[in-house]
């Protein structure tokens, strides 16, 4: 799904959701928060997609979900769609360097190596990886130096516009889980230096999920950094699943022809996201 996509796809649940500008792009792009509030002191289970901009079939993913009613049978919890984290390099993955000003063309080939291709790109505008600018032991991990189409964690932590944005969303909120809906491997990630009964909690809830998805539990905590599930687990206290979609045989970007597998594969989150609010619940009861 391009950015236009996503606006006509936005304005047609203005009906049956709240629809918040969370945040603004480099180029004016805006980040939307599509939310399903049942009760305003209930707690809320926040999805973000797109983050990585080859990644966008994520986008797909959690508007089907929405289409198709997944969600319908939630009455305990509200729900939140950060729908397209990253709409600059969605753009770029889907429209190539005819989607930005051409004052900015020039630089944004520069970090690309010089070639037109940006399907690979995973970056924002400014050629830093939003997944690796949250302040979460920041620039631990450190892959380019320099701004680029993956791997720059930027000059300071939350120094971009969409990491601003969520950042202040999570603040803003009553979170008790985040769900980050990446590509690829069909993988689950869900630690990040937690206390011994946050860790508890949180594999209780992660084995849920990889049951259902049939997904395989990852746990590389020594190797993340600046991530938003990184962000989420050491500064909010709360679960949060790095989720990959797909295959690994499957190319990025991942085309809407495998969107009905990877469906297939996620159609329990409402059951999973309901087993995982009891239990958030259960332990901080304890």
């Amino acid at each position: 799904m391009n950015y236009l996509e996503l606006l006509k796809k936005v304005e047609s649940y203005k009906n049956q959701y709240k629809i918040r500008v969370i945040g603004k792009t480099k180029f004016k792009r805006k980040i939307f928060a599509v939310e399903r509030n049942l009760n305003k002191n209930f707690a809320t289970a926040i999805f973000v997609c797109s983050i990585h901009a080859r990644e966008n079939i994520a986008t797909d993913l959690v508007c089907k979900m929405i289409d198709d009613g997944v969600f319908e049978e939630i009455k305990d919890f509200n729900l939140s769609f950060v729908l397209m984290a990253n709409p600059d390099g969605v753009e770029l993955v889907e429209n190539g360097i005819s989607s930005v000003p051409e004052k900015h063309q020039k630089n944004l080939l520069k970090m690309n190596q010089n070639s037109q291709d940006f399907r690979l790109w995973k970056a924002n505008a400014n050629g830093v990886d939003l997944n690796n600018n949250f302040d979460a032991r920041f620039g631990t991990n450190v892959n380019s130096k320099i701004p680029s189409s993956s791997g720059f964690v930027g000059k300071c932590a939350e120094s971009e516009n969409e990491t601003k944005a969520i950042v202040r969303y999570l603040k803003n909120t009553n979170p008790f889980i985040v769900i980050c809906y990446h590509t690829k491997g069909e993988e689950i990630y869900f630690n990040f230096f937690q206390s011994e009964k946050e860790l508890e909690r949180d594999k209780i809830i992660v084995e849920k999920f990889a049951k259902s998805t049939g997904y395989k539990i990852k746990n590389p905590e020594m190797t993340s950094s600046g991530g938003l599930k990184d962000y989420v687990i050491e500064k909010l206290k709360i679960p949060s699943l790095t989720i990959e979609l797909g295959s690994d045989e499957l190319s990025h970007p991942i085309k809407k022809d495998s969107l009905n597998e990877i469906f297939s594969r996620n159609k329990l989150i409402a059951k999973d996201l309901k087993f995982a609010y009891n239990v958030f619940v259960r332990f901080k009861e304890k």
